[in-house]
């Protein structure tokens, strides 16, 4: 087949209809890593233009959503058309999802058990970033939660992905940060520290998320979530790093009564930032049941009247603008 991309080799291996979306999924094959057997799913959901009146078909500014840890497209898209992809879609946006090597329809890598956030960060969401530009010719707005936001944000910094190709970027923090998610099971934290042998750490097994995770990609992440310090064997290391992010950037962090609170990781992040255009919300997720959840949809994500989702499209349309610092915003 031949190739839907003039960087690298990149197969359009399905394209269907679901609802009034057009759904097309491409892999991606860098070759741009030590493990060349890498390859990267990501999926582009549009509206369906024979639904569509002649002026409404250009393709809106294009947003991709990154997901956590555990987890992958169905993060942001139930298997019905629904969540926050469906929701910015309807708001009239061109809404990419990438999974990460090994995850959802991302073939797992000959290496799956040696992957890290280093790999992610220096050629995964690079590779993901350059042919989302080529396809829709424009600057990227990135929404990233948890894991995928940490990521994101650390290219940036680390210059991975040129903030020159980049609208802005929004960072939310999960529900429950994956350390606190670890402590709230008894055999969980034992459990993980064992996968260190096979360097595979199972999301279902330990009921934490749908996916696996690499022992080392764990250990990274867990180690910034408790301790807020990020280096790596290659020599990436994030101290004072955020402060070189210029584009607008958004933190979005969760109210909890927990002891260690979860908002902890997004101030951290937002205090980092040093540029102007930067806002900070926080929202008590728990106040945002709704019996249209899906399993693989978090609360943190699915959009409500007033909530969250409300104050990220009136962001995204001020371009970042309506910046900020509030306390506490209830969803």
């Amino acid at each position: 087949m031949q190739s839907s991309s003039q960087l690298f080799p990149v197969q359009l291996v399905s394209a269907e209809v679901i609802g009034s979306f057009v759904e097309d999924i491409y892999l991606l094959k860098p070759n741009n890593s030590a493990d060349r057997s890498v390859e990267l799913a990501v999926t582009r959901l549009s509206k369906n233009n024979k639904s569509m009146s002649s002026e409404d078909t250009q393709a809106g500014a294009p947003i991709v959503l990154l997901h956590g840890s555990f987890s992958n497209r169905r993060h942001w898209l139930s298997a019905e058309g629904e969540g926050v992809a469906a929701f910015l879609v309807e708001a009239g946006y061109d809404v990419w999802l990438p999974e990460m090597r090994g995850h959802g329809l991302s073939p797992i890598n000959q290496g799956f058990a040696n992957n890290s956030l280093g790999n992610v960060i220096e050629y995964d969401l690079p590779a993901v970033h350059r042919f989302v530009v080529e396809q829709t010719g424009q600057n990227i707005t990135y929404i990233a939660e948890e894991m995928g936001g940490f990521s994101i944000l650390s290219a940036l910094a680390l210059g991975a992905i040129g903030q020159q190709s980049v609208t802005s970027c929004i960072y939310i923090e999960e529900e429950k940060p994956l350390s606190l998610r670890l402590n709230t099971k008894i055999f969980a934290k034992n459990a993980l520290w064992r996968s260190r042998r096979n360097g595979i750490v199972s999301g279902r097994r330990l009921g934490i998320g749908s996916e696996n995770e690499s022992y080392s990609t764990v250990k990274q992440y867990l180690c910034w979530q408790n301790r807020l310090a990020f280096n790596t064997p290659s020599g990436l290391q994030l101290e004072g790093a955020y402060s070189e992010i210029m584009i607008p950037v958004m933190v979005v962090g969760t109210a909890s009564t927990d002891i260690i609170s979860p908002v902890k990781n997004a101030k951290w992040i937002f205090g980092q930032l040093t540029s102007a255009l930067k806002s900070f919300q926080v929202y008590d997720y728990r106040q945002s049941q709704t019996s249209r959840r899906y399993p693989d949809g978090g609360i943190t994500l699915f959009p409500n009247e007033g909530g969250s989702w409300d104050d990220i499209l009136l962001w995204l349309d001020s371009g970042g603008s309506n910046t900020g610092k509030s306390e506490l915003v209830a969803q």
